[in-house]
């Protein structure tokens, strides 16, 4: 078996999606099985849709997301199509440039390569030419495509003309041996004669894909099944000038609870936003790789490290049907992941999502109560507003909330008179402490415990769903649950 290499191909037109970043997964999975090499290449011959940073963008979003690119654009590279950036990553590799922009030399010999082989020809059609052809098309109700005008013609190079590829008209015999779909077949195209290069010298994406993977040797591509119907062109590129096509995988879409196309109207669909949104890039990463990908018929197994998905990863586990993006599941993936982390990684990751220095005013007692913080989780963003007890002091209680199943005003300020005493002659406090003095309280007034804790978790930790209430009053210390318990007796005396 040749080396493994496999190559995550984006255009630098914006943001990754969920599915172009499972297609990069894929890639890097396969290489990384194989002991093979992941390959970055940057599709921009559509100069005009290229965005401003998406390079960088892309590269960081990979390495965000999990994944390490063995070979990719250099510095110099990225200098030369304005997309350096400090701190940019030192990739390179042998067999660049793997920017598209800076291969037009080496498309346009292929080109005309195909053009003295008679494969391909110079068309000098214009605009004008072209658009009232198609209209009289239309107008005769055929479908509308290039007549082929200009195959026989010898349109010289020294007109602005494009080269189109000739698509051979009748039967042609064209079979993909397609890694997840099996045999494909081709007898007789419907393609009419493609463009495979501009005007301007520049590459159109049918042959610059082809020269590509061809010259960074690449062994395997996996890419989105839009591409099946016009993998024929590629085919018939590879066939003419004599160069072994690679293992093909076309994936399938990416779909939404709803059996729909995954888009925006989904919600969240770049890998940025998933992040923002709070998931563990190990999590996402995870539950990417089950979306359309299963380790084996009848396996139970959910959750599974970057190296296990590697070692398990294989083509024969691609689905020729759409995976189904659940947002509920990944949800509870996340929540695995957030459980399973140390608590001072949980603390790190949590940092930038709670307000400007509110996790320095609250980072000590945070630390006690993490691993019960961390149980009663789903995203990260959920943390700051749970602990909010912790770093503000003026939060407002809904004491009324609490004056409900026996409980009334002069029964509040006879638990919390009570409570203050507790707490008054201790030395320290402590969980155990807390809960038996507590339960104390509630079983001397004839309450059952919910009904009496919702009144000191309403007035200490300001709000109903909480941490658990002792945990959290040894977290504040002393002093302030004491404060605060004195505020709320003074309320419910009113």
């Amino acid at each position: 078996m040749k080396p493994v290499r496999t190559r995550f191909a984006p255009s630098p037109t914006g943001k990754l999606h969920i599915g172009t970043a499972r297609t990069a997964l894929f890639a890097y999975l396969l290489a990384r099985h194989y002991g093979g090499t992941f390959i970055l290449r940057i599709e921009d011959t559509d100069q005009a849709r290229r965005v401003p940073g998406a390079v960088r963008q892309i590269i960081e979003s990979l390495s965000r997301f999990g994944i390490e690119i063995d070979e990719g654009p250099s510095i110099d590279e990225l200098r030369q199509v304005g997309e350096y950036w400090e701190g940019a990553p030192a990739l390179g590799g042998t067999k660049g440039p793997y920017t598209q922009s800076l291969r037009a030399a080496r498309y346009r010999e292929v080109a005309e390569q195909l053009v003295a082989m008679g494969v391909a020809y110079r068309c000098d059609c214009t605009a004008e030419m072209l658009e009232r052809e198609r209209n009289e098309q239309m107008a005769r109700r055929e479908v509308p495509g290039y007549s082929g005008y200009c195959r026989d013609r010898n349109v010289s190079a020294d007109v602005p003309h494009v080269i189109r590829v000739r698509i051979p008209a009748g039967k042609c015999d064209l079979v993909l041996n397609d890694a997840v779909r099996g045999r494909i077949t081709w007898d007789d195209l419907s393609l009419r004669d493609t463009v495979i290069m501009k005007s301007d010298g520049m590459s159109l994406y049918h042959l610059a894909v082809v020269v590509d993977d061809h010259d960074m040797e690449i062994s395997h591509v996996i890419r989105g099944e839009e591409w099946i119907p016009t993998t024929p062109i590629h085919l018939l590129l590879y066939r003419a000038l004599g160069w072994e096509p690679p293992v093909f995988a076309h994936v399938a879409q990416v779909l939404g609870t709803d059996g729909k196309k995954l888009s925006k109207r989904h919600g969240a669909a770049a890998l940025e936003q998933f992040f923002e949104a709070g998931y563990l890039p190990e999590a996402l990463l995870n539950y990417v790789a089950l979306v359309g990908w299963s380790p084996g018929k009848g396996e139970e197994q959910e959750i599974f490290s970057k190296q296990e998905l590697a070692e398990r990863f294989s083509l024969d586990g691609l689905s020729a049907s759409g995976g189904v993006f659940d947002d509920q599941k990944l949800e509870w993936m996340n929540g695995v992941y957030l459980r399973s982390l140390a608590n001072d990684d949980f603390l790190q990751r949590v940092r930038c999502f709670f307000p400007e220095g509110a996790f320095e005013r609250c980072e000590e007692e945070l630390k006690s109560i993490a691993g019960l913080v961390k149980e009663r989780i789903k995203l990260l963003p959920e943390v700051p507003e749970m602990v909010e007890f912790l770093y503000r002091d003026d939060l407002v209680p809904d004491y009324a909330a609490a004056l409900k199943k026996g409980i009334t005003g002069p029964i509040a300020v006879a638990l919390l008179t009570d409570a203050l005493e507790a707490l008054d002659g201790a030395t320290s406090i402590t969980h155990e402490y807390l809960e038996q003095a507590f339960r104390g309280i509630a079983e001397r007034h004839g309450l059952k415990v919910g009904p009496a804790f919702t009144v000191f978790r309403i007035s200490v930790l300001c709000k109903a769903i909480t941490p658990p209430l002792f945990e959290s009053m040894v977290a504040l210390g002393r002093d302030r649950v004491m404060a605060r318990l004195r505020s709320a007796r003074d309320w419910y005396g009113q």
